[in-house]
């Protein structure tokens, strides 16, 4: 998965949200570096690549995880780990949500 996909895919979602705010604008910047740079060590560890459908699969997950605090059921570590990771980096931030 190339930066490109991934800044297409989270520019999507600001579209859809046709806010204009800084605090999520934040928030999509937290989750781009973040998905970046897992990508590269997952790539650099392993060779697996991180595809722009696991990035969707746990962007789906993220409000949901966020209002229940329940991560979902499933064997696809990728995607469960890129979420702990967003989840992670999103509580060092807080500030921005509020």
């Amino acid at each position: 998965m190339e930066d490109k996909e991934i800044y297409m895919l989270f520019s999507s979602l600001t579209e859809k949200a046709a806010i204009d705010n800084e605090p999520l604008k934040e928030v999509l910047k937290i989750l781009i570096s973040t998905t970046l740079k897992y990508r590269d060590n997952i790539l650099k560890a392993t060779g697996v690549v991180v595809t722009v459908e696991d990035v969707r699969a746990a962007l789906e997950w993220l409000v949901p995880v966020i209002k229940t605090g329940r991560l979902p059921v499933t064997d696809d570590k990728i995607r469960l780990d890129l979420i702990k990771l967003w989840l992670d980096e999103l509580k060092i931030h807080a500030s921005l949500l509020h």
